[in-house]
């Protein structure tokens, strides 16, 4: 939003505010920009470093979490099935509550923040602050960022099935992406398919893709459609 100043005949100051609109395909253009460069540039970046912290190069870096982005979240704390269960029960509530109408607002705008800490590890970095852990929780902000990516592309929308949509075209190119930059560092080669679609960390790292993008985008149509009916009632 910018301001634009015109003096009047009469001495007065007029401003003027100009809006760019860049339009509902241009919402979505930055939108998929922000996950192409964000998603997997957040994960690459953070695991350029060893336990001990100190920098290593891409060759050396464990390529599975391009395809297995979910491992990023695991916990220190709790079993990794563990964190999966509550990491698909908590996705699972969100869409839940989205979809039907019973306090769905309310529970909407508690999950989100839950989801939030429970991916950040908060509850157990906060009592213990190793630069290391702060290195691999940051990793986890991936999911939160598609989670927020989705949730705007939605609640931008009047009508919440275009936001739905575009949110859901999100994870192929998630994926898309995963191979390119893998051929990028490592070369042409079968591995990323086997990684992906040859291993139920594969799938299961779609699974908790599609939730994400769901929780996200159903979670911001919950709140455009309270909002909306909040602003009638004024």
């Amino acid at each position: 939003m910018l301001e634009k100043s015109e003096v009047l005949e009469d001495g007065e100051i007029s401003k003027k505010k100009i809006k760019l609109d860049w339009g509902r395909q241009g919402g979505v253009i930055i939108a998929y920009i922000v996950i192409v460069l964000g998603f997997h540039g957040i994960i690459i970046n953070f695991s350029m470093f060893d336990q001990y912290g100190n920098w290593i190069s891409y060759l050396d870096m464990d390529r599975t979490i391009l395809f297995w982005t979910y491992t990023t979240c695991l916990s220190s704390v709790l079993d990794p099935i563990v964190f999966v269960i509550i990491f698909i029960v908590l996705l699972s509530l969100l869409i839940a509550f989205s979809i039907v109408d019973w306090h769905s607002f309310e529970a909407v705008l508690i999950l989100i923040p839950i989801f939030v800490i429970f991916i950040l590890d908060i509850f157990w970095t906060l009592f213990t602050i190793p630069t290391i852990r702060i290195y691999f929780t940051m990793q986890s902000t991936s999911f939160i960022l598609l989670f927020f990516v989705c949730f705007a592309l939605t609640f931008k929308e009047d009508i919440p099935h275009y936001g739905i949509k575009a949110s859901i075209w999100t994870v192929p190119t998630i994926i898309f992406v995963a191979f390119f930059f893998d051929t990028l560092m490592f070369g042409v080669s079968a591995v990323p398919f086997l990684y992906q679609f040859g291993s139920a960390e594969g799938f299961l790292n779609l699974i908790l893709l599609f939730l994400t993008v769901l929780a996200g985008s159903l979670s911001g149509m919950t709140i455009k459609k309270e909002v909306e009916r909040r602003k009638q009632l004024k």
